[in-house]
């Protein structure tokens, strides 16, 4: 199993939010030609950006732009806000096992803890991580490409 685009999309948008607000009205149709996809699939990731309180957009061509700044903005809240995370369980473990069996019986006290904290080591790793250290990364090499 692998983790779908759209947290990488997700930062995308917020890249292209940041990056390009000063000198353009940042829309989906403005980020779907950088991402080089359908602009509803952006501005359904936007939707879930703007109701997890990291974006503000208006309707139409009013553009969008963060609501705090990017210092602020971990990559765990991001990843949250485009893969919530049901009853706080990254890891599903499969149920109606056969409890006289000793693996089946057993697999739930087997697998949470290992489960558990390969979340919390995910989660806490995203944490360290903000949008604006992406940004300064970016701007890094843009600066570094500038004067090669």
């Amino acid at each position: 199993m692998q983790i779908g685009t759209k947290f990488s999309i997700a930062i995308h948008i917020l890249l292209c939010v940041e990056f390009f607000n000063k000198d353009y009205k940042v829309t989906g149709d403005f980020i779907a030609a950088s991402v080089k996809t359908n602009p509803t699939i952006i501005r359904n990731i936007m939707a879930l950006l703007r109701d997890a309180g990291i974006i503000e957009s208006a309707a139409g061509t009013g553009g969008a732009k963060l609501t705090r700044p990017a210092s602020d903005i971990t990559m765990r809240d991001i990843y949250l806000a485009v893969n919530p995370i049901k009853d706080g369980k990254l890891f599903k473990i499969h149920k109606n096992t056969e409890p006289c069996c000793p693996v089946g019986g057993n697999i739930l006290m087997l697998l949470e803890p290992v489960f558990f904290n390969a979340q919390s080591a995910m989660e806490n790793n995203l944490m360290q991580s903000t949008l604006q250290d992406v940004l300064n990364t970016l701007n890094t090499k843009l600066k570094t490409k500038l004067n090669s």
